[in-house]
């Protein structure tokens, strides 16, 4: 009627929101669509029950909510990792106006906590680093689009005006905080505009001159067809012989057994990850010679996209005072069947030592509906570790602990997946639902969860390295032969299972997968050689000696073949001969420790103890983990039959360095130790030394304790031990 005031609904608001999701969609890559389809879903929704408030006054006795006070910072924190010029997301928030203009979608998202993305459930784990907005945030937010988005009485309006307690969102043109030390590009790939996932394998030299320490790793991607990204480093040599076979950027298979995570650190890049620069104390060391192997997971976007990340290193000259060790749960035997709604797959692992968990990284793909991770007690009490009730393949992370934690040991360590390969998961790749085994493809499946943890002494370290390490390779093997049922010519899977099992001390199941090879690849020098490796492990040194002579005929110069043919020389007692052969292992690659070390043994034991020495420092710079296996040459060192032939100070100087690896608890090692001071003439400090030896000798070692005792015995004379001619 004229003159009667009426209540009119505003549909503007939805109007720009409509097109706003349009734009959005329409931006983003294939990959991305389905997730901004949901995000704009949820912002439509949200629509219909909310007012234009534009002019809306703000009601008495309460602050203006403005952009440069209230929104910059929460935008910095929270959203600023990925959503920059060039970032993981497909549109930047670094500026007040990209913020308003998308003001109404942040509202809508934020207040159904679908963004930013934050998968751990509250109370299962605390983390660094959390992007779960507090209410008070997500109030904020809301309060602000509702009252016309002001933009405050500066005119800052870049994202971090007013928050300098908060990150910039463009700090060291993308690098985090702070610019690498190194910078790293990986070649370009091509990556095909359409078709399945592409999993591409790059090995990178990193250009030092000597070793260094690393306390950060970043992955800037380039490009959001890159879903994540792992990194390993290889000093063999095998990685890049892989990459350079392969005519394309990069190789598609398995990354080879000598590439590795180093020292119980995950290295990789997942969206949103944020530059982490470790403590020194947790710093790793990268060898010079050595290579970044890095296996990028492509998803193509519907167009042709060229693919060239770059990694930045960060470095210090720190040496680390704690090496950190990594721990896998997961089963590679795990089968989901088709149409199953509710389908578990759980692991465990008792610590043999007490742990301080430092982080956790869980991995699974599209049909895990959740996850769980917990730690049992001794004493019966249960630690959450981390919980996640909506799983997302599209976003995982690696997760580090505010406080970290120890555990006892006797703890047991579990986990839980739970699978939806039905057709209500609407994350299913496959329709119809079909049966899912474990697989790297991402339409595979996988239920890994790493922890990163430290340990009270080095020896503990070393007890849980070989004790995880066992589990991991057992279940790594059962995963290469579920990849092999698939693709029984895959020559890369069979090495790689053939290396397994001779890591798991079973040469005839290697030699199966060795023997596989040679007859795929006659001509590979590497084939012959390898089935050499599980002939000798089987003792059947004759065939042995043939297969390593096979692979020198077709490469002169595999300096592997000629360590090991001089070890076969050795053990036949061919002195001469295995030292001509170790030398031309050396001659064909000086990078070759192993073949150092042996060369260095032959010569200790011919009385050539300075010439050992000097291979020894170099195998020591190159290798410094083969200290492990030199107790024979101290040995030598300390008492050879030769006086001319002793060096009991350079000796000692292993020893001790041997002994402080081994947390005093290693009964070999602390017998040498008191074996050079012997032959040094200090007998009280050899008598104490071989008295804790013998106290650390296991019970089921009777002849190391005996000889430990015959030992001793000399020591209380005044007399050295001296090796029988």
């Amino acid at each position: 009627m004229p003159g009667m005031s009426k209540n009119r609904l505003n549909l503007a608001p939805r109007a720009r929101r409509v097109k706003e999701c349009l734009r959005t969609i329409l931006a983003a890559p294939m990959r991305d669509r389905d997730v901004w389809v949901l995000t704009c879903a949820v912002m439509l929704a949200a629509a219909g029950s909310s007012i234009h408030a534009q002019d809306a006054p703000t009601p008495s006795g309460l602050r203006a909510v403005t952009y440069t006070r209230d929104v910059a910072p929460i935008i910095a924190t929270r959203c600023g990792a990925c959503h920059v010029p060039g970032g993981d997301a497909p549109f930047s928030l670094a500026t007040f106006d990209e913020v308003r203009r998308r003001g109404a979608m942040i509202a809508a998202v934020t207040r159904s906590r679908f963004m930013p993305p934050w998968k751990p459930e509250p109370g299962f784990g605390q983390f660094e680093d959390e992007r779960r907005l507090r209410d008070t945030e997500i109030a904020t937010l809301a309060q602000w689009v509702e009252r016309g988005m002001p933009a405050g009485a500066t005119s800052k309006t870049r994202a971090d005006a007013e928050a300098p307690r908060a990150p910039p969102v463009e700090a060291s043109a993308g690098w985090g905080n702070r610019p690498p030390d190194l910078v790293l590009r990986l070649p370009a790939y091509a990556l095909r505009a359409g078709g399945d996932d592409v999993f591409r394998i790059f090995s990178v030299a990193v250009p030092i001159a000597s070793g260094r320490w690393v306390s950060g790793v970043f992955l800037r991607p380039g490009n959001r067809a890159v879903h994540h990204a792992n990194i390993r480093v290889d000093r063999t040599g095998a990685s890049r012989r892989l990459d350079e076979a392969d005519p394309l950027a990069g190789y598609e298979g398995m990354i080879a057994r000598s590439a590795d995570f180093p020292d119980g650190h995950f290295l990789g890049w997942t969206p949103g990850q944020a530059t982490a620069v470790l403590a020194d104390a947790l710093a790793w060391r990268l060898e010079a010679g050595s290579e970044l192997v890095v296996q990028l997971h492509l998803r193509p976007s519907g167009k042709a996209e060229t693919i060239s990340p770059q990694i930045g290193l960060y470095f210090s000259d720190t040496p680390p005072a704690t090496i950190p060790t990594a721990i896998r749960l997961g089963r590679q035997d795990l089968v989901v069947p088709a149409g199953a709604a509710r389908h578990l797959v759980t692991d465990s692992y008792v610590l043999p030592v007490d742990a301080e968990v430092r982080a956790v990284q869980p991995h699974a793909h599209y049909r895990v509906r959740a996850m769980d991770a917990w730690a049992t007690l001794p004493d019966g009490s249960r630690r959450p570790l981390i919980r996640i009730t909506d799983w997302d393949m599209n976003w995982q992370d690696r997760y580090l602990y505010a406080a970290p934690f120890w555990l006892p040991a006797g703890t047991r360590l579990s986990l839980e997946y739970r699978f939806d390969n039905s057709e209500a998961n609407p994350r299913n790749p496959d329709r119809p639902p079909t049966r899912a085994t474990w697989g790297w493809r991402s339409n595979d499946e996988m239920a890994d969860l790493w922890l990163q943890v430290l340990t009270r002494t080095d020896a503990d370290r070393i007890t849980l390295r070989r004790e995880v390490g066992r589990k991991m390779q057992t279940e790594d093997a059962v995963g290469s032969e579920v990849l092999l049922q698939r693709d029984p010519n895959h020559v890369n899977l069979r090495n790689d299972a053939a290396g397994l099992y001779l890591a798991l001390a079973q040469p005839a199941k290697a030699l199966l997968h060795f023997a596989a090879v040679t007859a795929l690849t006659p001509g590979s020098a590497a084939a012959w050689f390898n089935e050499g490796v599980a002939l000798d492990a089987l003792g059947r040194t004759d065939e042995a000696a043939a297969r390593v002579t096979q692979a020198l005929v077709l490469d002169p110069s595999y300096s592997p073949a000629h360590n090991n043919l001089a070890g076969l020389h050795l053990k036949a007692g061919r002195v001469s001969d295995a030292r001509a052969g170790f030398e031309r292992a050396v001659a064909t690659d000086p990078r070759n420790a192993d073949a150092r070390a042996n060369l260095a043994l032959i010569l200790a034991g011919t009385a050539n103890a300075d010439a050992a020495l000097a291979e020894v420092a170099i195998v020591l710079e190159q290798k410094p983990d083969l200290l492990a296996g030199m107790t024979p040459m101290v040995w030598l060192l300390a008492a050879h039959p030769e006086p001319g032939a002793r060096r009991p100070a350079d000796a000692r100087r292993l020893a001790d360095r041997l002994v402080a690896q081994t947390g005093r608890r290693d009964a070999a090692a602390l017998d040498v130790l008191a074996a050079c001071h012997a032959a040094m003439g200090a007998f009280a400090v050899a008598i104490a030394l071989a008295g804790e030896a013998e106290s650390a000798t296991p019970a089921n070692q009777p002849l190391l304790r005996q000889a430990i005792r015959e030992r001793l015995a000399l020591y209380r004379t005044g007399k050295p031990y001296v090796l029988a001619p």
